[in-house]
């Protein structure tokens, strides 16, 4: 039976605009950057190894479906990150092509008149869909955008985390 499996994506958007001074402004051409900056989290059962690093290892299964959120450590706050293109390894169809899907969710919020009950928000939400084709492992890049708190960009940056897909 076909599974869903949530990957939630954060990342130190601080330590990267501190430690990469000269970081690319351009999505034509995204900085690498290093995997310590980005915390990828997954149910237990789905991980091979890698919880809460950049280079979770995921177990799938051929016909599962994989999604991806990305988050900064403010939570949008201070700087925000958004995934805008994906790059998979040529002639390794191991997963579709991961997709943007925009969804409207009903998110809990704090109720500052009565905490123990909280109010809910409609919110446009999003997230990153793909579904594993045949079994291996597959290496892949999500190139992502940091923006500032009036949406400018401030950096254009891509990792490579990875994928095993077995029966």
């Amino acid at each position: 039976m076909s599974r869903v499996t949530d990957v939630l994506v954060s990342i130190d958007t601080e330590t990267i605009l501190k430690n990469y001074p000269n970081i690319s402004k351009n999505p034509a051409a995204p900085t690498l950057i290093d995997v310590n900056h980005v915390y990828m989290v997954t149910n237990q059962n789905n991980v091979v190894s890698g919880q809460a690093g950049g280079e979770l290892n995921l177990k799938a299964q051929v016909g599962d479906l994989i999604r991806w959120r990305e988050t900064s450590l403010s939570q949008s706050f201070e700087t925000a990150v958004i995934f805008y293109k994906f790059v998979g390894n040529i002639g390794l169809d191991l997963i579709s092509t991961p997709t943007p899907r925009k969804a409207v969710a009903c998110v809990a919020v704090p109720n500052t008149s009565n905490p123990s009950v909280p109010s809910c928000q409609k919110v446009d939400n999003h997230y990153w869909s793909s579904e594993t084709l045949s079994s291996g492992s597959v290496t892949y890049h999500f190139h992502f955008l940091i923006v500032d708190r009036e949406c400018k960009i401030v950096g254009c940056c891509s990792w490579d985390p990875f994928i095993t897909i077995r029966n």
